[in-house]
């Protein structure tokens, strides 16, 4: 507000200019901008989706520490399309309205054109040591037997983190691989399986399993 010090006399100019308001004030003159326009509060869908966005942000920039994202931009080559665009189209049904993840089987958190290979499963073999299988087919469209294998875990729905635990050399003709997880990540439970071509270049989509703790490690 600016007051002036002048007495008002008759007939002097009260009221508005432009963006400002001219008026009296205990026999002062005084001038003041007109409050700005004042958005009103987004609607409940509005927010929640601003929360999806903001949590798939977050998603976005752990699958690019972990060296992920390569692969979207891959599987986005030639398209008019851009690879964050699609991790997002893709991601998006897995979180909910407050942000966290509230579904991680709908997570993708590889794209490509490779092939997963028939017959998936996961099975606790011993104490803190999995085994992945997988049925081998020779004629499979987008699949070589040197297909390199990758796995991909996560820990709970307010901790984006992805880690990537070590395979070995696994390769797609080998039928199965076993890994054990670090020291630390004993509570990333969350599972995620791709397969690499062997220039590292393109990945296929991935298959999500919980991993499941057991009591008992015999064969199945």
């Amino acid at each position: 507000m600016i007051e002036s010090d002048r007495n008002p006399i008759p007939g002097c100019f009260l009221g508005t200019i432009g963006d400002y308001v001219v008026y009296l004030y205990r026999g002062k003159r005084c001038i003041r901008r007109k409050p700005s326009k004042v958005k009103p509060p987004s609607a409940p869908g509005q927010v929640a989706q601003q929360e999806r966005m903001a949590s798939i942000a977050i998603f976005y920039q752990a699958l690019k520490e972990v060296g992920i994202y390569d692969f979207w931009r891959q599987a986005t080559e030639g398209m008019m399309l851009h690879g964050y665009n699609l991790l997002v189209q893709r991601n998006l049904p897995a979180f909910g309205g407050d942000g966290r993840i509230c579904d991680f089987s709908k997570l993708q958190l590889t794209a490509g054109a490779v092939a997963l290979p028939d017959g998936l499963r996961v099975r606790e073999e011993a104490e803190g040591v999995w085994r992945v299988e997988w049925e081998g087919t020779p004629l499979q469209a987008n699949a070589s037997p040197e297909d390199r294998l990758r796995l991909y875990v996560m820990k709970d729905r307010e901790t984006f983190a992805v880690k990537a635990p070590e395979c070995g050399d696994a390769r797609r003709g080998d039928g199965t691989a076993t890994f054990r997880l670090p020291e630390g990540q004993e509570a990333y439970l969350h599972l995620y399986v791709a397969f690499v071509s062997r220039n590292g270049k393109e990945c296929s989509e991935n298959k999500y399993f919980k991993l499941l703790k057991t009591k008992c490690y015999g064969k199945i």
